[in-house]
C-alpha cells in the first residue's frame, strides 16, 4: 500500500473489519460458533471478542427464549430502539420477528416516526410501555412517576426484563454502527419463545 493510500485510509471515515477466523480461536468459542442454528454478521463479527462471545450468546438467547416480557413488547422495544439509534441493521433484523409476534405495518410506522403516542397504533399499555423505553433511551432511567404508571400495565419482572431488552440493543448498536456490520435480516422470525 503506497503512502498515499494509507494516508487516505486513515482519514476515511469508512470502515471495514474483517471477520475473525474461528478456526483459531478458542475451542470453546468455535464450538458455540458452530452450535448456532443461525449465523448473523454481528454475531460472526463478535468473534474479536472471543472473551465475551459465550457469555453473549447466551445472553442473546435469554433475552429470545426466557424473558417474561412478551415477544410483542420486546420487538416494540427492540424497534424503537432501532428507530432511536438509527441502527439499520437492527431494525431490518427485526422486521419478520417483529410481524411474526403481531407488530403490525401502522405501528411499525408510528415506532420509526416517533409516534409513540398514537391512540390508533397503540393501546394505552402500549403507549405506556413505549414511553417508559423512550424514557429509558433519553434520559437512561424511567422517571418514578412513569415507572410507577407503567406498573399499572406490566409486571416488575417485565419492567426489568424491559430495561435490559433496551440496554442490551443500546450496547449492540453501537457495536454494529462501530463495525460497520452488513445487513443480513432474519427472514423467518424464528427466534422466539417457542
Amino acid at each position: 500500500m503506497s503512502s498515499s493510500s494509507r494516508a487516505k485510509d486513515t482519514i476515511s471515515s469508512e470502515v471495514s473489519v474483517e471477520y475473525p477466523d474461528f478456526s483459531k480461536l478458542p475451542s470453546k468459542v468455535r464450538e458455540k460458533f458452530e452450535g448456532l442454528p443461525t449465523k448473523v454478521n454481528f454475531f460472526r463479527m463478535l468473534g474479536h471478542s472471543a472473551g465475551a462471545f459465550i457469555p453473549t450468546i447466551d445472553l442473546t438467547n435469554a433475552i429470545f427464549r426466557d424473558l417474561t416480557i412478551s415477544d410483542y413488547h420486546k420487538e416494540m422495544l427492540v424497534l424503537q430502539l432501532a428507530a432511536h439509534e438509527g441502527v439499520a441493521y437492527e431494525w431490518e433484523q427485526h422486521v419478520s420477528i417483529a410481524q411474526v409476534v403481531g407488530v403490525r405495518p401502522d405501528q411499525f410506522v408510528a415506532i420509526a416516526e416517533g409516534l409513540i403516542d398514537d391512540a390508533v397504533a397503540f393501546t394505552e399499555a402500549e403507549r405506556v410501555l413505549l414511553r417508559f423505553g423512550q424514557a429509558v433511551l433519553d434520559k437512561g432511567m424511567a422517571p418514578g412517576v412513569l415507572f410507577k404508571h407503567a406498573q399499572q400495565h406490566f409486571s416488575l419482572e417485565e419492567l426489568s426484563d424491559a430495561i435490559i431488552v433496551i440496554g442490551y440493543y443500546r450496547m449492540l448498536s453501537a457495536y454494529i454502527k462501530t463495525f460497520n456490520i452488513p445487513i443480513d435480516p432474519q427472514e423467518d422470525g424464528s427466534w422466539i419463545k417457542g
